[in-house]
């Protein structure tokens, strides 16, 4: 699903959201291709939003650093209003790089500056 397909109405803010538990690896192991992972959680208000994140754009100068976007979305339905913890993740296949460093951001504010570890 494309940041264009999310319908306006189903985008939650997330402004002011609690996160915790971010981890961000290049997973170095064989076989090949590498790969890339970031995985953090997200408080929201029913089990019924998905945290995603998408690459921000433009995405900077700066090929060592990924820049994302968190983005709630309320899927359709009747959720329980309970508060919750989700988990946002985002994984990459890696073609000849590597991440060192990752910045999250909600509403083009950076919420989250994580360090990217190498799995060997």
């Amino acid at each position: 699903m494309s940041t264009q397909s999310i319908e306006k109405r189903c985008v939650l803010l997330c402004k002011g959201v609690p996160t915790r538990d971010w981890y961000a690896w290049n997973n170095l192991m064989l076989p090949k291709p590498d790969d890339f992972h970031v995985i953090g959680e997200v408080q929201v208000s029913n089990p019924g939003v998905l945290a995603m994140l998408y690459p921000k754009e433009p995405q900077g100068i700066n090929p060592d650093i990924l820049l994302l976007d968190l983005i709630l979305v309320q899927q359709p339905g009747i959720w329980p209003q309970v508060v919750t913890w989700v988990t946002a993740r985002y994984d990459k296949i890696l073609f000849n790089s590597t991440f060192k460093n990752v910045e999250i951001f909600c509403e083009d504010k950076k919420i989250v500056d994580i360090t990217v570890r190498d799995i060997h």
